[in-house]
């Protein structure tokens, strides 16, 4: 019965906001503000604001095209070499392997810490 309840609010859910996910309880939660094609057209790299853990990103104006895209408190990008977080609007994790920092691209992204889930 439980399970079957919670079927049906996730499916209201789905029908509300497009997508149920579990709960990020315990985990490194982030909201996904944008992907593009990752280095060197391999996979993607998600740009993604850290909810509850603020060290792990920084705060960034992200410009596209010239125009502010948005400020953000915990930007962090995410590499995603093998498309497995493709549709997600959250992204949970535990283990995570610090990367360089990127320069330049067209977010103006310079310094942004850049990690990969593993």
């Amino acid at each position: 019965m439980k399970n079957s309840l919670r079927l049906m609010l996730c499916l209201s859910a789905s029908l509300l906001l497009g997508s149920c996910a579990d709960s990020c309880e315990g985990s490194i939660e982030t909201l996904v503000l944008y992907a593009k094609p990752g280095p060197k057209a391999v996979g993607r790299s998600i740009y993604v604001n850290v909810v509850n853990k603020p060290d792990l990103g920084i705060k960034q104006s992200l410009m596209y095209e010239g125009k502010e895209f948005g400020t953000f408190e915990n930007v962090v990008i995410i590499n995603d070499p093998t498309n497995r977080f493709a549709s997600n609007r959250t992204i949970c994790f535990s283990k995570f392997r610090q990367e360089a920092a990127t320069t330049g691209g067209d977010l103006m992204e310079e310094g942004l810490p850049v990690i990969t889930v593993e």
